[in-house]
């Protein structure tokens, strides 16, 4: 189904998609509609690569992977996306190209991106894919790839210090680890490479507890909206950095730091305290309350996004299905809709049931069958 849908200028939409040799696709093009895209088809035939080369094209990366050599389809030796896209009604063309060995390009409308920062932020999106839930559940990293990857897409500062934190961090874990083998340590030489990491750590700190305090009241509130029940859900940001000084705590612990091998101080201890009723979240909740959870997380970091760009941002969901209950997918995509979200783009196994959603709540849209790399 396909109509005329009232824009709002200020989102993105991605008017259509080349995929040469990226994943299971040898060549794919595909226009979208600028409301609701569904994909559907059995699954390993390609639906959810499609959301990852969508995401790609507008972070720079994958959601799936870390490598860019695992999304080069198999036996090939480089991938290709091509892009028409609509940020607040001004048009862009993006181009995407990995060689096996190559640095990166990333081409918009003809300027060829310096360094993959000069990409992030351009094209707000946000993905809810199934083994979120056990990602932001069960590990620390996860969840602050989640807060970074909220604060990344619309604060180009975060990032660059981000990357110069990580940067300075591996380096000092490699000369703590040849400390640790050749059986020596030199202060001096640690020093050198611990000084510059403090001011970074300190603002990337302050930034996160300034937009996680902010994030939770959005969080709450649509908990609310999506669960429609009485527990209270809240989370809380933790940092070393909230007790002690960056400065001090590398000072203090370079002993232990030394013993062990690795940094263990810093920004990237940070975490993420998921509670439901003043309990962790993961051992007191049900699965439809966890579920719940998690999708109200990705909900607010796309309130989050949408009101820290002035853009809404493309929505990638993945296989809800998987995760949620017709009833309460019906319900999710309502609240989208009278919302106003922006782009919308969902893959599913079923492609009766997903057309009978969007036809009951009302909206235009646009189904693709996917089969073995192929898009109809």
């Amino acid at each position: 189904m396909s109509g005329s849908v009232s824009l709002n200028k200020n989102r993105l939409i991605v008017r259509n998609l080349k995929l040469t040799q990226f994943r299971n696709y040898e060549y794919a093009a595909i226009d979208f509609h600028p409301k609701v895209n569904a994909l559907t088809g059995l699954n390993g035939m390609g639906k959810t690569n499609v959301l990852d080369a969508l995401y790609y094209l507008c972070l720079g990366k994958s959601y799936f992977t870390s490598g860019d050599r695992n999304v080069i389809m198999q036996h090939k030796d480089f991938f290709r996306l091509d892009g028409e896209v609509e940020c607040n009604n001004y048009p862009e063309h993006i181009v995407i190209k990995v060689v096996a060995g190559s640095r990166k390009e990333i081409i918009s409308s003809g300027v060829k991106a310096e360094s993959i920062s000069d990409h992030i932020g351009k094209y707000p999106v946000v993905i809810i894919a199934p083994d979120d839930i056990q990602h932001l559940l069960e590990g620390s990293e996860p969840r602050r790839n989640f807060l970074n990857n909220t604060i990344i897409q619309s604060n180009k500062s975060y990032l660059e210090d981000i990357l110069l934190y990580n940067a300075l961090l591996k380096r000092r874990n490699a000369m703590l680890k040849e400390f640790q083998i050749r059986n020596t340590f030199d202060t001096l030489l640690l020093e050198s490479i611990t000084a510059p990491m403090l001011a970074p750590a300190q603002r990337i700190y302050d930034r996160r507890k300034e937009e996680s305090e902010k994030l939770s009241v959005l969080f709450e509130k649509t908990y609310n909206e999506i669960a429609q029940s009485y527990e209270r859900c809240t989370f809380r940001y933790e940092s070393q950095l909230a007790i002690h000084d960056i400065g001090y705590l590398m000072d203090r612990y370079a002993e232990r730091d030394r013993i062990l091998g690795r940094t263990t101080q810093g920004i990237h201890k940070d975490d993420l305290v998921f509670m439901m009723n003043e309990e962790p979240v993961k051992n007191y909740a049900s699965q439809g309350q966890l579920k719940s959870f998690v999708l109200s997380l990705k909900m607010a970091q796309y309130a989050m996004i949408e009101k820290n760009t002035s853009t809404k941002p493309v929505l990638l969901l993945d296989d809800i299905f998987d995760k949620l209950d017709t009833n309460r997918v019906q319900q999710l995509l309502r609240l989208l809709v009278d919302k106003d979200f922006g782009q919308i783009f969902i893959t599913d196994t079923n492609r009766q049931r997903i057309t009978d959603v969007l036809n009951d709540v009302n909206t235009d849209y646009k189904v693709f069958q996917v089969e073995f790399g192929k898009i109809e």
